[in-house]
């Protein structure tokens, strides 16, 4: 929605009166050890966050131009990645068409180093939003950044593919036919990679917004470094994708098939969720599977918030009276099965989120549940100065209770992208979140006690001769302790305009090691470690043959082994 659209509704109090529900949760607890949650249970730990943003070297601010349309109040994001393979992550922030862009190298001692000129990547232009994937299959990460053009004006053919060389960038948009997704200018928002029809290279998702832009374009790779747009062909009624209002896609599967689904949050009730049909095309599942009742969708994340095994879905949105109605707030799409969803945001406790942008699923205390987190953010009197928001969770229920300012996550800016990552590798996942025209900040999550184990997940599937996507795109980990099992999805954690590290991070409380530790590949190919011990990063190489038929088992190893073809290597 347009700064103008948005300005037209004049804002009076709601049914609900508006006393915002949060604020009164807010002031309960002094401390965050550890919050309380809402069935009366105690988390272990202490969960804190501290602003590290000056002391990592990363002071900055997002700031738009003041010109053309009205849209450059919906952009800033940010995105995570281990570009120079050093094991530590680095952060790709755009800065929006009055500064170059910014590359902050890890210096692995807490502090970055912005070298966005030494690596190429210091244009100024207005940026969209990122994803990042390896997909020329060289083992070495790459960018795709939306772009609505120059410093001085829009232009529809504006985007980078940056193509990572080991110590620098070179861009490739051109020659990889991803130059332009819209004839019209300054449209590109979300971006995503993901294993479409699971031949092993990446394929890319870029959402438009603009009204009437065929923005909404999807691009198989051709595994030659160039991409072939098959939006018509590929996606049942694509031309209803004109009237997506398109902010955040993300390839993800959610029926347990290894086909990823492609799911696209939509402004203006125009979300989408699209089956894929098992080849990379995909059908319009929204009205059958339950989805797409956000008013406003804008960010999004996929987790397993009751521990059932499946993937449910969040979409952030407007909580609110607006445009003369009561907006009913995010949405909390649990899943049922065979592609089938439950709404229970309302009783799950995450329905307000004030003005919801950005989204990130994870277990930031460490005791085995998926909690969330998400920003926010207008200029409009209900939303001004509103905190972002931290849901904790606790059993699995799914029921959050809402602790963002007890456990010292102090963001009352107007919010928009937001990332997850380990930048000081301690283990535990510390926050950036971007804020329009403010600054950009680092929160160190600084969690403590004695039931705060972890593990951190990465795949490689780099020199493999299977067809196996880069970094496991698309494999299934399922992590157990205790009986308790935990289920991710290796993906490319898209939400709003950003996007998070490529690891999958699990939390293990008290226990010193994990059970077992198992991955599905993309092709069916299973390969179990058995007793992981915890407080480590491990990185699982993929072990099948190339010719590997799903359904077969790769047999267990003895207990406190590695499996011989695919040894964890700690990191």
């Amino acid at each position: 929605m347009s700064f103008s659209e948005r300005a037209a509704g004049e804002r009076t109090p709601g049914p609900r009166g508006k006393t915002r529900r949060v604020a009164a949760a807010r002031v309960v607890l002094g401390t965050c050890l550890m919050a309380v949650v809402a069935n009366g249970q105690m988390v272990s730990g202490q969960l804190t966050f501290s602003d590290q943003t000056d002391a990592a070297g990363l002071t900055s601010s997002q700031t738009p131009p003041q010109f053309g349309p009205p849209t450059n109040d919906q952009i800033g994001g940010v995105a995570v990645a281990d570009f120079n393979q050093d094991g530590w992550e680095d952060i790709f922030l755009p800065m929006l068409g009055t500064a170059p862009d910014r590359l902050f190298i890890n210096n692995t001692d807490g502090t970055f180093t912005n070298r966005a000129t030494e690596w190429g990547v210091d244009a100024t232009h207005i940026g969209g939003g990122m994803a990042i994937g390896d997909y020329d299959n060289d083992g070495l990460l790459d960018m795709f950044l939306a772009s609505h053009g120059t410093a001085t004006g829009y232009i529809p053919d504006a985007h980078f593919l940056y193509r990572n060389l080991g110590d620098s960038f070179e861009d490739v948009a051109e020659a990889a036919g991803v130059r332009q997704t819209s004839p019209v200018a300054y449209d590109g928002y979300g971006a995503s990679f993901g294993d479409s029809d699971l031949d092993g290279d990446l394929d890319l998702f870029v959402a438009g917004w603009q009204i009437a832009s065929d923005g909404n374009r999807y691009f198989r790779n051709n595994g030659n470094g160039t991409f072939t747009d098959v939006t018509a062909t590929h996606i049942e009624a694509a031309t209803d994708l004109v009237n997506v209002r398109g902010f955040s896609p993300q390839f993800i599967d959610m029926n347990d098939d290894r086909y990823p689904e492609l799911l696209l949050a939509g402004d203006f009730s125009t979300s989408r969720y699209l089956i894929n049909n098992g080849d990379g095309t995909f059908t319009d599942g929204t009205a059958f599977s339950g989805t797409g009742l956000d008013d406003y969708g804008m960010g999004h994340c996929v987790g397993d918030f009751n521990g059932d095994g499946l993937m449910d879905w969040y979409v952030t949105s407007i909580f609110g009276f607006f445009h003369s109605q009561d907006i009913l707030g995010n949405k909390l799409y649990s899943n049922l099965g065979n592609h089938v969803y439950e709404e229970i945001s309302n009783t799950a406790g995450v329905d307000d989120g004030g003005w919801g942008y950005g989204a990130a699923a994870v277990d930031f205390d460490h005791d085995g549940d998926q909690d969330l987190v998400e920003n926010n953010g207008w200029f409009q009197p209900e939303w001004t100065g509103e905190p972002s928001y931290l849901f904790l969770t606790n059993d699995s229920s799914p029921s959050f209770q809402e602790s963002g300012t007890v456990c010292g996550l102090a963001h009352v800016c107007e919010g928009r992208g937001l990332a997850h990552l380990d930048y000081d590798k301690d283990g535990d996942q510390d926050l950036l979140i971007c804020a329009l025209g403010e600054p950009f900040k680092l929160f160190r999550n600084d969690l403590a006690g004695p039931q705060t184990n972890w593990l951190r997940v990465k795949l490689k599937t780099f020199g493999s001769p299977a067809a196996i996507a880069p970094n496991g795109f698309g494999a299934k980990i399922v992590v157990t302790r205790l009986g308790k099992a935990q289920v991710d999805i290796m993906n490319a954690g898209a939400s709003f305009l950003s996007q998070s590290e490529l690891v999958s991070h699990f939390g293990l409380k008290g226990s010193a090691k994990a059970d077992t530790v198992e991955v599905t590949w993309p092709n069916g190919h299973i390969t179990l470690l058995e007793n992981v011990r915890a407080n480590r990063t491990i990185t699982i190489e993929y072990d099948g043959p190339p010719g590997f038929k799903a359904g077969t088992r790769r047999r267990p190893t003895p207990a406190g082994s590695n499996p011989p073809l695919g040894p964890p290597i700690t990191q």
